[in-house]
């Protein structure tokens, strides 16, 4: 027998056993550290993926959740009423912290107005966007709704860009453009129409400066372009739409689902600052239950 056999079986039993002692239950083969590394570097494409799914969840729990709060019980025809008494309760906030604000002097009607700023370079940390917006309540597909946002734009707004959205239907988990939006260009003409383009249902006057203007659009929520249709009306006074008529069909909805937003989205080409202001937005049933006050 070799006089080392021992001495060589016993050092190969240790070695084994700081092997096994190294090494979680349940370890593979596969390169974890290395997969860790570069999930903390930010450089896995699935786990930027799944956060940005995570955010988009977050922020529908958080928009249903301001919408519940904001159910009004008084009045059945008004399914949201999302004015700024109660500073932003009643909205999902995405914007940088000083670029959302409040103010109570000039409000159109109750005790506070909102107030969006966007300016070169901003960028939304939920969205990495330029915007400063608030997210409110979902609605489907084949309601019926009227619209209204009250809207002022400061003659401190010095804008100038392709593009900027001040408010929009934006579909639920939706990578695209939103199915209706308010477009505000840099000479403060204000249009109706689908986020990428394909559609304009109405283009409106250039706004003054520091002055309120009531809008609200009739819209009916379809996919089918001879089913879903837009109306509007400015100031108390029905518009004649991009057809020439009081009503216009389109495609007004992309997905089944499709929640508010006001404030301002921008082109990242934008230049100069973008400032609106908006207060006694309401959403309901007919012109006259969102009118009311």
């Amino acid at each position: 027998m070799n006089p080392y056999a021992p001495r060589l079986l016993a050092l190969l039993l240790s070695s084994l056993l700081a092997v096994c002692l190294a090494a979680p239950a349940g370890a593979s083969a596969s390169p974890r550290g290395k997969t860790r590394a570069g999930q903390q570097l930010g450089i896995g494409s699935a786990q930027a993926v799944s956060h940005t799914k995570w955010r988009r969840a977050r922020a529908s729990r958080h928009r249903r959740q301001v919408a519940a709060k904001a159910t009004p019980a008084e009045n059945p025809e008004i399914l949201f009423r999302g004015n700024f008494d109660s500073g932003f309760d009643n909205w999902h906030v995405q914007s940088l912290s000083d670029r959302a604000s409040l103010f109570s002097s000039g409000a159109f009607q109750g005790s506070q107005a909102a107030r969006f700023e966007v300016q070169d370079g901003d960028v939304e940390p939920e969205t990495g966007s330029e915007r400063s917006e608030v997210s409110g309540p979902t609605f489907n597909q084949g309601e019926d709704l009227y619209i209204r946002d009250v809207i002022r734009v400061p003659s401190s707004n010095t804008y100038s860009a392709p593009w900027q959205i001040i408010q929009q239907l934006h579909e639920d988990d939706w990578g695209g453009s939103p199915g209706v939006a308010v477009f505000l260009d840099d000479g403060q003409a204000m249009t109706l129409g689908s986020g990428d383009g394909s559609q304009l249902f109405w283009e409106g006057p250039q706004l003054q400066s520091d002055r309120w203007y009531e809008l609200v659009y009739r819209v009916d929520l379809s996919q089918d372009s001879s089913t879903g249709f837009v109306e509007v009306w400015l100031d108390g006074v029905q518009q004649e739409l991009a057809n020439g008529q009081t009503r216009i069909y389109g495609q007004t909805i992309q997905a089944p689902t499709t929640y508010l937003k006001a404030g301002i989205y921008r082109s990242k080409s934008s230049t100069g600052t973008s400032i609106v202001e908006h207060d006694s937005i309401v959403v309901g049933t007919s012109y006259s239950a969102v009118t009311s006050g």
